[in-house]
């Protein structure tokens, strides 16, 4: 549950300048039990309560997995304006090497429009060198506070992504155990490096190739071993950091990823 802390209620008031008259398409929003005002807003400012962020969140998560041991760590800044909670299921969690992978929900919220409310839910892996956290595979929902419709926390194509995401904890599993094999490991790069021209209809960018084998060789496999994890790992980073020259390219390399049937 939220901490006591969080859950104070706020209430929404008009704004007036210093003559007294009230300034029309603005509310603010004051702490109910201090009186200390939070923040200033346009009047089409819709309160999403810290408490019902949290209970939104806490109901998908019952509602879709075993939260039986789930766990919870809480986080706000700004007096409470601001506030974060990360859940994290027991269940799929998954010990590997010095670290582990662990399927956390992260719910965030604000009213000070600092943040809107915000859900992510994913596969994190702990970076030992570093301790960070790097997202393995998530699915995400966020809502300004702003609009007239009730808000519910669904996401798109909500029951195959989530049936996806608790395979995606055995395909792990099995990644971490087999060791890679170069030969199909270089044909399937080849096949997302692939950049057909007028005259070379197999041409295989080799920019992109190297950067893939050097992220595999000089991070990934370094750090959890010469499997398929690593080479996953070496192939995503392609596809969200490789730079380019547009948002689009970037899409497509990240729908070549989702669609290799070697991780499949």
């Amino acid at each position: 549950m939220l901490p006591t802390e969080l859950e104070f209620p706020v209430r929404q008031e008009d704004v007036y300048n210093q003559h007294g008259s009230k300034i029309d398409g603005y509310k603010q929003l004051v702490h109910d039990t201090n009186n200390q005002l939070i923040a200033v807003h346009k009047d089409t400012y819709r309160v999403i309560t810290h408490n019902d962020a949290y209970e939104m969140s806490y109901e998908f998560l019952q509602d879709n997995f075993n939260t039986n041991g789930m766990e919870e760590e809480h986080r706000h800044s700004n007096n409470g304006a601001v506030m974060a909670t990360r859940f994290t299921l027991p269940e799929y969690v998954i010990p590997f090497r010095d670290t582990q992978i662990s399927l956390e929900a992260v719910m965030w919220n604000s009213y000070n429009g600092m943040r809107s409310f915000k859900f992510d839910l994913g596969f994190y892996l702990w970076l030992c060198m570093n301790g960070l956290k790097n997202a393995l595979w998530d699915l995400s929902l966020s809502s300004q506070h702003k609009g007239t419709r009730d808000i519910k926390l669904q996401i798109p194509n909500q029951y195959d992504a989530i049936d996806r995401l608790k395979t995606v904890k055995n395909s792990m599993e099995n990644w971490i155990a087999e060791d890679v094999n170069y030969g199909e490991f270089s044909y399937e790069v080849d096949k997302l490096c692939l950049q057909p021209t007028r005259t070379d209809k197999s041409h295989v960018n080799q920019q992109h190739k190297r950067y893939i084998q050097d992220q595999y060789d000089q991070n990934y496999a370094k750090e959890f071993g010469e499997n398929k994890f690593s080479a996953y790992q070496a192939i995503t980073h392609w596809s969200t950091h490789y730079p380019s020259d547009s948002v689009n390219t970037r899409y497509d390399r990240e729908r070549k990823v989702a669609n290799c049937r070697w991780f499949h």
